[in-house]
């Protein structure tokens, strides 16, 4: 466990907590779009639609590979290694932004999966993409422990600037 000052404590607390409210709100908003399509009969079939299935799963395959692919890019340490430099500040700015991007990515998949049912009355694109979505927002869920290492780490770093500069 790395050293962190209050300051620093109470920012990434603050920071960390509504990433947290906002993935959560965005898995929420899947369950909600799950729930409207059950409830909700839509009108006409739209013709053609049954040969849809095979693109429209191969999409979110492809999805989810592009958001597991795009996380581990954007928190590498040839992406990181910027922001730390800059700071706590942006270091936390940089973490936020990437679960956010990630999040929206996600919602891609429960948004296609509920205009799906209402073009098709098929309920498994809704059933299933909300599925996928919910789990892109699983394996997104900020993790305490890697945003904790790098604030302390961007604090650390800073310090022994700071250290090497008054010498």
């Amino acid at each position: 466990m790395e050293y962190l000052s209050v300051e620093n404590q109470k920012i990434l607390a603050q920071r960390y907590r509504t990433a947290v409210i906002i993935v959560v709100a965005f898995g929420i908003s899947v369950l909600v779009y799950m729930l409207i399509a059950k409830f909700l009969t839509p009108g006409e079939i739209m013709p053609g639609s049954e040969r849809w299935q095979q693109p429209v799963y191969s999409a979110a395959i492809v999805l989810g590979l592009v958001v597991v692919i795009l996380r581990r890019f954007l928190l590498s340490n040839m992406m990181i290694r910027a922001a730390i430099q800059r700071g706590v500040q942006a270091t936390l700015q940089h973490l936020f932004m990437v679960t956010m991007v990630i999040c929206a990515l996600a919602e891609i998949a429960a948004i296609g999966g509920l205009m799906l049912y209402m073009l098709t009355a098929d309920y498994q694109y809704c059933l299933r993409l909300g599925a996928v979505s919910l789990f892109l927002l699983a394996y997104n869920f900020p993790r305490r422990k890697e945003w904790e290492r790098a604030v302390a780490f961007s604090a650390n770093l800073k310090t022994s600037a700071a250290a090497q500069v008054a010498r």
